[in-house]
């Protein structure tokens, strides 16, 4: 058996991690830059809030999988093969990390002083000097904040836009995430642990290095484990890139917004149709009654698993505050959180054949926690009051009584900031937890996210595209039905004065 210790396979290992890494900047950057247009827009327009807030509710809960079809029409439709299939990965992995960006954004414009806007008129700011002189100072915290949560979410979906099936053509794309699954599928188990454990390092190191210190520095609390040295420097190159954009920004802004419109169009790529994908578009009583079967089955994981979120979250809120392991907690979390959804079936694969449930349930909670963990740690702990919990101790308040009272109105705006998002992400990780297939083992658990994922891997774009239409319905009539009473209820009850 090969070793990875030789200089090729080092070498083909480090290729494959930076090609991934390389997708994973791509998407965050174009996540960054619509969370920064989306949220302002959704923030100053009223009408644009009315009209993007459902859809973005919705697009949260809809799985990487169910974008397949629109970046096979958008990219491979136009573009030779293998820059499509590029654009197709960057595209899907946007996908999983934009959506609690852009609500972070839009939270941080919506809570600001009106009187800031008033000011911004009286002195005639423009467009782009609001951006760089209002918008983005006041949203910075946040888009830290979330960054972290959208950094894990795009590699826990990694392998997912990287190995892709379609009928009889398998897409992949050379990255750390196709190289794991076919070590895996080749039972190769020493260079599989060895990729893993490559993969783990570049997430964490990226974690230490950029945005650990990156959100201590935006939250003013140093909370987060992190090099803040190595994170000097790599500030002082953002901020160089960041003051010639302003100042080219600004010179373009005084001349007009022709010139935004040169600058921008200065480039551009002539697209060149290649095979087009014919749709079928017909639904019958039998698919409806298939899918509605099999959503009910996948509402029954995703209640327990946000509920298990839940507690497990305020259960690690407590450890944090009683014994002060805030930092360490917290480092932990990000570890854990960007581990790749499928991995776990390769990693946990004694199981696979005896407890299949199990490794199904680690997955689903792996989508999930992450945003209410992340929200409880960076937003909730730090601002629970001492005076509260000086109280509490005074007056021996303990057990249950503590959660009741002190912990849990103490920590709720947190956590109902993120009970949705891991609602959302529950669903989103249905497609991986729910149905798993490689070389040696094909998973088949039933729901709505084992529906879609044979669908896909079928080339069955037409029953994709149903599938997703009515887990849409489903989800906007959840969202209204449940969500918006619990929210209503947690504005009326939890409140602490």
């Amino acid at each position: 058996m090969r070793s990875l210790a030789d200089s090729l396979d080092v070498l083909l290992l480090l290729l494959a991690c930076l090609a991934s890494f390389a997708r994973m900047l791509a998407s965050y950057i174009i996540s960054l830059l619509i969370a920064i247009f989306v949220g302002i827009l959704m923030a100053r327009k009223r009408g644009a809030e009315t009209l993007l807030m459902p859809i973005l509710d919705i697009l949260q809960s809809i799985p990487i999988l169910g974008f397949f079809p629109v970046a096979i029409l958008a990219f491979l439709t136009f573009l030779p093969r293998n820059i499509g299939l590029e654009f197709a990965a960057v595209f899907l992995i946007t996908t999983s990390l934009l959506w609690n960006m852009i609500f972070g954004v839009y939270s941080s414009i919506k809570s600001l002083d009106p009187n800031v806007f008033t000011m911004a008129e009286v002195y005639n700011l423009k467009a782009f000097s609001r951006l760089t002189y209002i918008y983005v100072p006041a949203a910075r915290a946040s888009i830290a904040a979330n960054s972290i949560i959208s950094w894990a979410g795009g590699w826990f979906f990694l392998t997912s836009a990287e190995v892709l099936s379609s009928g009889s053509e398998g897409f992949k794309l050379f990255g750390i995430g196709s190289l794991i699954m076919d070590l895996y599928g080749s039972n190769r188990v020493p260079e599989l642990n060895i990729a893993i454990a490559t993969l783990f390092t570049t997430i964490m190191a990226s974690y230490i290095m950029v945005f650990n210190p990156a959100t201590n520095i935006a939250l003013q609390r140093y909370m987060l484990l992190g090099c803040s040295r190595v994170f000097h420097y790599i500030h002082k190159f953002i901020t160089a890139v960041w003051e010639y954009l302003v100042g080219l920004g600004i010179k373009l802004e005084v001349k007009g917004p022709h010139s935004f419109i040169a600058a921008f169009t200065a480039a551009y790529i002539t697209l060149q149709p290649t095979n087009v994908i014919a749709i079928q578009t017909t639904v019958g009583y039998a698919f409806i009654t298939e899918f509605l079967v099999n959503f009910m089955l996948s509402l029954s994981r995703v209640a327990l698993v946000v509920l298990s979120s839940l507690a497990l979250t305020v259960g690690i809120a407590y450890i944090s505050l009683i014994k002060g392991w805030g930092s360490i907690i917290a480092l932990m979390g990000e570890a854990l959180a960007s581990i790749p959804a499928i991995l776990w079936w390769p990693i946990l694969s004694p199981f696979i054949d005896v407890l299949p449930w199990l490794i199904s349930y680690v997955i689903f909670l792996q989508g999930s926690i992450w945003y209410l963990f992340f929200n409880v740690m960076l937003f909730g702990v730090p601002k629970v009051r001492n005076e509260v919990l000086e109280l509490a101790r005074v007056y021996g308040i303990k057990g249950l009584n503590y959660f009741r009272y002190i912990l849990i109105p103490s920590l709720m705006p947190s956590i109902a900031a993120g009970a949705l998002s891991a609602w959302g992400g529950a669903w989103n990780a249905s497609i991986v937890a729910e149905y798993f297939e490689s070389g040696v083992n094909v998973v088949d658990l039933g729901g709505v996210g084992s529906m879609l994922s044979k669908f896909t891997y079928g080339g069955d774009y037409g029953s994709v595209i149903h599938t997703v239409l009515l887990w849409a319905l489903m989800i906007v009539t959840l969202n209204k039905v449940i969500w918006s009473r619990v929210f209503r209820l947690v504005e009326r009850t939890f409140v602490v004065e």
